[in-house]
């Protein structure tokens, strides 16, 4: 099913996770995390900014870790339309050569830290030249049903003694999943808010 350079998109902890209540993917779907998928000769693993850095994850391990209380996987699967695909090599091994970055706890772009789908942004940029290729966005932490900042937002960072970063520029896998140069081939059907076709 995995093959070399997919997007995976997956959706971590409960469904009114902070993340997934103020960003929506492909179709409704409430991802909150994605990384990439590396096939080689030792086997299928998922290149992720993920606590506490940039690291090459088993995909087991990957999947494992988007399982719902019911036991089944939340991953949605999507795939560069072949016109890009020049750009999964040299974006691979850009990324491979973030490993042990530490993760970005407040998700602001810089270089000295990454969170998930900034790694992407950075990766698929330095692949194409420098120039942008998934394109960063100011940031929305307001609740997608009350329009209101989520308090668990407000929260996050007043722990780290600042407001939240409101319309800063930024990137988040809801919005790289709807991109239209991806194919989505594969959704399973526990991710939050995901209507099929």
């Amino acid at each position: 099913m995995y093959q070399h350079g997919d997007f995976i998109f997956s959706q971590i902890g409960a469904p009114a996770n902070a993340i997934s209540a103020v960003t929506e993917g492909y179709r409704g779907a409430r991802v909150n995390h994605v990384g990439v998928v590396v096939v080689n000769h030792q086997g299928t693993f998922v290149l992720e900014a993920f606590p506490p850095e940039v690291r090459v994850t088993q995909i087991d391990v990957f999947v494992r870790r988007s399982q719902h209380e019911g036991g089944a996987p939340r991953i949605l699967l999507a795939r560069l339309v072949p016109a890009y695909g020049d750009l999964i090599g040299p974006a691979i091994a850009y990324g491979i050569q973030q490993r042990n970055l530490p993760y970005d706890q407040l998700y602001l772009t810089g270089e000295n830290a990454l969170y998930c789908s900034e790694l992407l942004v950075d990766m698929f940029r330095a692949a194409n030249g420098g120039e942008a290729f998934f394109a960063e966005k100011p940031m929305s932490f307001r609740d997608l049903v009350t329009g209101e900042l989520h308090p668990a937002w407000v929260a996050y960072y007043d722990r780290f003694g600042m407001g939240v970063p409101e319309d800063e520029p930024g990137s988040n896998p809801g919005d790289i999943s709807k991109d239209p140069r991806l194919v989505v081939v594969h959704v399973d059907d526990a991710i939050t808010g995901y209507v099929a076709p």
